[in-house]
């Protein structure tokens, strides 16, 4: 199977801890990754280096075989990012959030808002669009994270701790977007809930200590 996302031999430190250890895996194309580990394991660290947020210290990562550090806009412009906090901007709507978020990757604005609209259904939060999310409960503004990460249509996910916060039909609603985008898209996932894991996984990795 082709490699959609592959780390090789990547390191991280900070100060004198080590984050990341010379990691190296791979995650399949159309396929389901779960990272999981204790607080602190090196779970996040992964999924913040693939999007950009942080950097490497050491090694090579490729989103669909670019070299993330030399191709940055083009390996951005294909994924979708959830977040474990919350950093939607509370001076916009819900709609402005999302919309904005789809046109700044790409979509018209006609289209980031069909999109908008259309995870808001599924998603059970249409009714909040004109709403400010500082004013919504953590648990939706949860979902709105996970709707914003989808609204382009990324061919990778890429998704920190999902479902907490959020009550059992809100999970529900979240884990039945992941089974239907299942082999359409590559996604990776970072839990503590080994029971989601075992469940929604095509690959599990147990990360401790950043090994």
């Amino acid at each position: 199977m082709e490699a959609s996302i592959t780390f090789k031999a990547v390191g991280k430190t900070l100060g004198n801890q080590i984050l990341l250890a010379d990691l190296s895996f791979g995650v399949e194309k159309g396929s389901t990754f779960v990272l999981i580990g204790e607080n602190g394991s090196g779970k996040s660290i992964i999924l913040k280096l693939l999007i950009g947020l942080i950097q490497k210290d050491t090694g090579s990562i490729y989103i669909q075989g670019q070299d993330i550090s030399t191709r940055s806009i083009e390996t951005r412009s294909i994924c979708g990012y959830m977040p474990q906090t919350i950093n939607l901007d509370d001076e916009l709507t819900v709609m402005e959030n999302l919309s904005i978020y789809g046109q700044l990757h790409g979509l018209t604005s006609t289209q980031a808002i069909k999109n908008t609209l259309h995870w808001a259904d599924i998603l059970g939060f249409s009714q909040f669009m004109r709403k400010y999310p500082d004013k919504l409960s953590y648990g939706f503004q949860r979902k709105i994270l996970f709707a914003r990460a989808l609204v382009h249509d990324p061919e990778v996910l890429i998704i920190d701790e999902p479902t907490t916060g959020m009550d059992p039909l809100s999970r529900s609603s979240v884990w039945n977007v992941l089974d239907k985008l299942h082999k359409r898209k590559t996604i990776i996932f970072a839990t503590q809930n080994f029971t989601e894991a075992e469940r929604y996984a095509d690959r599990i990795a147990i990360l401790h200590d950043g090994n």
